[in-house]
């Protein structure tokens, strides 16, 4: 009795708990179609031991259902550790799933919802990243030394809706990489900076964007040029030990090395001439880059990898569901800083919102086809919003107002920590 009570008076119990009942109510009930890729390689994985995915999934004859009704060209575009990753996740509650669900959904891929216990079939795929989840919550956490703020962080991020939605909604692997983003501002904080960068280099393994985080790491915590180049060596080890024993798979190379979502930033361009331009994104990136390198005040490693993401996204036509990378970034700044420039943040948010339901119905209302069927085929706001403006004009402008909004609070941010 006495443990249950010392358990309901931690300070984190009430929200963990009220965090995690929201995520177990949404999982069974919502999914996107980028669930099925990811389980039909996760089966593979668990059911018939292949390791080498990409090269399989290229064999595959085009009589095979899964070729024949879904296609394997862009089914599974991260690198090898997020295969092994979520065939391990599979192996795990393979004892609890239906091992005829997948064979089945190959064939019956549009009409999904239909499967007896889809949403147990969909909850047991998403039950993994729970606890992945609670841990990224005290790992952002125990960033703070007060304990005040450590319980807002904590709050904060496990009632963001950023999260619930990308992780327990969609169902993306994201929450990983970002697991490892914030454990590398964690190990820093605890000065093992190798380690740290070590962190980078496998959230990277999983999708590329904690690598862009290297360099500045690097950069700040290197007391000279021999020390920073051996940080960075570090920080990009691991991404290259997991995808080496790949680099022959003509798979791997044609899925993942030279996949087009990796060079989502480098679509605006500047034109200098009619044949070359300048890259906005890289421009900006390498720009902080030489702040971290040069300017004597070192600031907080934390605000170099929000202002290289926010910068990311003001010229990117991202996915929704990679603005989970900076939240745990954002939360850190709000608690930091004691909610000041809130309204900037209110306004990002509202600005991923209205983009979010911009893009088609099934990253919206469709996201609950699995409870409410007549939802897959539901019309998207942008269909009703083209009878009465244009509406790429129209994201075009909310776009333009994120990116302002983002200069501004990284403007505002690195004035508040060049005064710490």
């Amino acid at each position: 009795m006495k443990f249950f009570k010392r358990l309901f008076n931690k300070w984190w119990f009430w929200a963990l708990i009220g965090g995690a009942a929201i995520r177990l109510l949404l999982m069974p009930i919502t999914a996107h179609p980028d669930l099925w890729g990811h389980s039909f390689t996760a089966y593979f994985f668990a059911y018939k031991g292949e390791l080498n995915i990409y090269d399989f999934l290229l064999s595959l004859p085009k009589t095979h259902p899964l070729v024949a009704n879904y296609g394997v060209n862009d089914i599974f575009i991260y690198p090898p550790l997020a295969y092994f990753t979520l065939g391990i996740f599979r192996v795990l509650v393979k004892p609890f799933a239906d091992p005829a669900f997948i064979p089945w959904l190959m064939n019956n891929v549009s009409s999904y919802y239909n499967y007896p216990t889809i949403g147990l079939q969909i909850f047991l795929f998403k039950i993994p990243y729970l606890f992945v989840d609670i841990a990224s919550a005290f790992l952002l956490s125990d960033l703070f030394d007060d304990k005040r703020k450590k319980k807002l962080a904590f709050v904060l991020w496990m009632f963001n809706p950023i999260t619930i939605y990308a992780t327990f909604m969609i169902g993306q692997l994201d929450i990983l990489p970002v697991f490892f983003t914030i454990l590398s501002c964690y190990l820093i904080k605890q000065g093992k900076w190798e380690w740290g960068l070590f962190s980078l280099g496998i959230g990277g393994a999983y999708k590329m964007y904690p690598l862009l985080l290297i360099p500045p790491a690097a950069f700040v915590l290197g007391k000279n040029f021999w020390d920073r180049v051996k940080l960075m060596v570090v920080g990009f080890l691991p991404y290259l030990a997991t995808i080496a024993p790949y680099l022959w798979s003509k798979g791997f190379r044609a899925m993942v090395l030279f996949s087009s979502k990796d060079t989502k930033m480098l679509f605006m361009d500047l034109k200098v001439t009619a044949a070359e331009g300048v890259f906005p994104f890289i421009a900006l990136l390498f720009l902080v880059y030489l702040i971290s390198y040069y300017v004597k005040r070192k600031l907080d490693i934390k605000f170099y990898f929000l202002t290289i993401l926010l910068i990311l996204f003001s010229v990117t036509d991202f996915h929704p569901q990679w603005f989970l990378w900076v939240t745990p970034f954002v939360i850190w700044a709000i608690v930091k800083f004691s909610g000041k420039y809130i309204e900037l943040v209110a306004t990002l948010f509202v600005c991923w919102l209205v983009i979010t339901l911009l893009f088609e119905s099934s990253l919206s209302y469709g996201l609950f086809t699995p409870a409410i069927h007549s939802l897959q085929n539901a019309p998207s706001i942008s269909e009703y919003l083209a009878k009465v403006t244009d509406i790429y004009q129209f994201r075009s402008i909310i776009r333009s107002i994120f990116a302002g909004a983002s200069l501004f609070y990284i403007y505002s941010l690195y004035k508040r920590e060049s005064e710490v």
